[in-house]
């Protein structure tokens, strides 16, 4: 049971990784949007199933009576996840910016969670290791609702469409919630545990 976890958490991190070739990829023929459609479509695809692999794999992890275990591998997976998102949607709007010119206020909007994050990120490598463990990097449901907006924005201006401006909005307004709620949930694993009584 635990080598089939163990293979569960290498195919999730396998489909993580994969986004980095595509963000790559992207840069092939970025003017011709059949071609970048796919990629972000592909991309799209392994987001959900790296997802769906390490849900299936909790759940048998719970069953199996070896969370503890299991969590270490789950935590670095979600960082594996995380990276490899903000590479790919950091390529992806260099080459939107390279070839639609959109506004910069929108590009912002669309990387707003990315732009928050970071200082973020920064603070949780100076954990220490048992409280970096604590942390939880799941996206919850803001952070998959400005994952799709995001994407949506990327497939709009990479068609030149006027729904441009408002996913960027809309994916702008979620990712600062989502980055919002990933701090509060390191603040609270950061915090000492207090003395039992």
């Amino acid at each position: 049971m635990r080598a089939r976890r163990e293979r569960s958490i290498l195919l999730a991190n396998g489909l993580s990784l994969s986004r980095v070739p595509l963000a790559a990829a992207l840069w092939i023929a970025p003017d011709v949007p059949a071609w970048t459609l796919s990629i972000i479509a592909v991309a799209g695809v392994t987001d959900v199933l790296d997802g769906w692999v390490v849900r299936r794999a909790r759940r048998e992890a719970w069953a199996g009576g070896d969370p503890g275990a299991y969590a270490a591998h789950v935590a670095r997976g979600e960082v594996i996840d995380g990276l490899a998102d903000k590479i790919f949607v950091a390529s992806a709007v260099l080459a939107l910016l390279a070839v639609a010119h959109p506004p910069w206020w929108a590009l912002g909007a669309l990387v707003a969670r990315e732009l928050l994050l970071v200082p973020a990120l920064s603070i949780y490598r100076f954990l220490p290791a048992a409280q970096r463990g604590k942390v939880d990097f799941t996206a919850g449901y803001a952070g998959k609702a400005a994952t799709f907006f995001q994407l949506a924005g990327l497939v709009a201006g990479f068609l030149g469409s006027a729904l441009f401006v408002p996913a960027a909005v809309l994916a702008g307004a979620l990712g600062a919630l989502a980055a919002i709620l990933y701090v509060a949930r390191a603040a609270r694993a950061a915090r000492p545990a207090e003395p039992s009584a």
